[in-house]
């Protein structure tokens, strides 16, 4: 029902908003992203991935030098970390790689980010730390201090995009803080009207910052239609529609997940401060609705009495058409400040023939050596414990077809990759290329035996020492459940994965 109320009011403004060069209003650029979630640079694990923050940092540079547009760069949130919440084994590399993703905001130019619970994964602390080091604004208006109710970043701040005022708040999507973080998430309700009544009286246009969801955007931008523009976060939901909706008078846009693809606007911003079409365009649709109702009308016998009452209607239609027509034809809806704005947008995919932002390259470089030595250190000061995992050459005992077909998969090579790209002590990727240690004991996997370098035959069937000691009295699952497979096997590492089609290749020659 949710996105049905979406569809339902639905304007599509995609790319077909015309006049955007007439001299009158201020032409801008507008980049927009949101819900990148820790994603840095694809893995490499599949050919083609899209995304990267060197690949959009060349994008905008490269459209900009393209144009003498001012700029607007802006990230509806979720930006920091893979997810809301951090492993304990996770906190430092987390830290290291949310610092290098920030500066790679700086580098792009951003302005201004809004704040999800995606970036509070480390604590307000962490973030607070980032906001005095980055060349851009955190937002969120509703992000308060537990004790005395007052905003921990700003609410939102004035931007100015050559000759107009945008004023850019953020909101916070509902968030369980800890108390030990001394901050609570207020409701919208209850924050956004009166910084909404002071905005509006100073800025020419509003935009709004959301991780909230979509349920909370649509009831947002119904009941203010002050605010011009929200790019929001999906929330989790990837069948949300990727394409602009005009919601009241409100457009609503986001971009997909992980950085796979970027928002550009080319916005033409009128006095109105309305989204519509201009007064030439809005004639040529009246003047076609009339001749359509005109045609209606020639086929209807208003002499006969069982047709009046349709002939009345279509003859009181067609003067408030001609009214509606004379009005714009004398200029009455395209005098100065009653022009409506126009945009044209357009969504870039990431791809890897794209080419890469040389800074930030050099910075993704320099955060994948620095995990990797971190790895390092921490391996030394590990030691081994023993552990319910024995290894795929023990499975060979009494399983050897199996152990053979399986060391010919890719499966059997997958810390190899790692060792190929000097990422063999990076925890953010390890327990996807070893045995027997999930992400949430990352650490675990800098102090694995070689037997267990490779995602072996425990990695699905389970833990084999007992099965090993006593087989009868302690069987192992013949076939992983697809939740198993999908631990690793997910977006944007494995964006194509089918369960039924994977599993019976497990043990096949490659």
């Amino acid at each position: 029902m949710r996105q049905a109320g979406f569809v339902l009011l639905f304007i599509s403004l995609v790319c077909c908003q015309a006049g955007l060069a007439r001299a009158a209003g201020q032409e801008f650029v507008l980049f927009y992203s949101n819900d990148v979630q820790g994603e840095t640079e694809p893995c490499g694990c599949q050919p083609n991935q899209l995304g990267g923050l060197s690949r959009k940092g060349f994008q905008y540079q490269k459209i900009a030098e393209e144009g003498t547009r001012p700029r607007l760069t802006l990230d509806a949130g979720n930006l920091l970390f893979k997810t809301p919440t951090l492993s304990a084994g996770q906190v430092d590399q987390e830290k290291m790689a949310a610092r290098a993703i920030a500066k790679a905001y700086e580098l792009m130019g951003y302005q201004a980010v809004g704040i999800g619970s995606y970036d509070l994964a480390a604590g307000p602390d962490f973030l607070a730390e980032l906001a005095r080091e980055g060349g851009f604004s955190w937002l969120s208006a509703n992000l308060v201090d537990a004790a005395t109710a007052k905003p921990l970043f700003l609410p939102g701040r004035m931007i100015s995009v050559g000759g107009i005022k945008a004023f850019v708040l953020g909101l916070t999507g509902n968030v369980a803080l800890p108390p030990a973080t001394g901050a609570k998430i207020l409701p919208w309700t209850e924050v956004l009207p009166p910084l909404l009544a002071k905005a509006s009286r100073e800025a020419d246009l509003l935009i709004l910052l959301s991780t909230l969801s979509p349920d909370d955007n649509q009831r947002l931008a119904e009941t203010y239609p002050a605010i011009h523009l929200i790019v929001h976060s999906r929330a989790g939901d990837s069948t949300l529609p990727s394409e602009p909706l005009l919601v009241n008078k409100t457009l609503v846009v986001s971009t997909t997940s992980q950085g796979q693809k970027i928002g550009v606007m080319e916005v033409n911003w009128q006095g109105s401060k309305r989204w519509g079409d201009s007064s030439k365009e809005a004639l040529a649709k009246q003047r076609a609705a009339l001749d359509s109702l005109l045609w209606q009308l020639s086929k209807v016998h208003c002499e006969q009495a069982d047709q009046q009452t349709t002939c009345q209607r279509l003859k009181d239609r067609e003067q408030t058409l001609r009214q509606e027509i004379e009005r714009l034809a004398s200029g009455g809806d395209g005098g100065e400040g009653n022009e409506p704005s126009s945009y044209r947008q357009r969504l870039i995919s990431m791809e890897d023939a794209l080419p890469r932002q040389a800074e930030i390259v050099a910075l993704i470089d320099g955060l994948d050596r620095d995990l990797n030595r971190l790895g390092q250190e921490r391996a030394k000061a590990i030691t081994p414990v023993d552990s319910p995992y024995l290894g795929s050459e023990s499975c060979g005992r009494c399983h050897a077809p199996l152990l053979a077909a399986w060391q010919q998969t890719k499966h059997a090579t997958a810390y190899q990759t790692l060792v190929d790209k000097k990422q063999q002590f990076n925890t953010a990727c390890l327990p996807c290329h070893v045995t027997g240690v999930g992400m949430d004991k990352a650490d675990a996997a800098l102090s694995l035996p070689d037997k267990r370098r490779g995602v072996g035959c425990e990695s699905c069937h389970g833990p084999g020492r007992q099965h090993a000691e006593q087989p009868k009295d302690n069987p192992l699952p013949n076939l992983p459940t697809a939740s198993v497979c999908h631990q690793c096997h997910t977006p944007p590492h494995d964006t194509t994965f089918d369960y039924e089609a994977r599993r019976q290749r497990v043990h096949e020659l490659r």
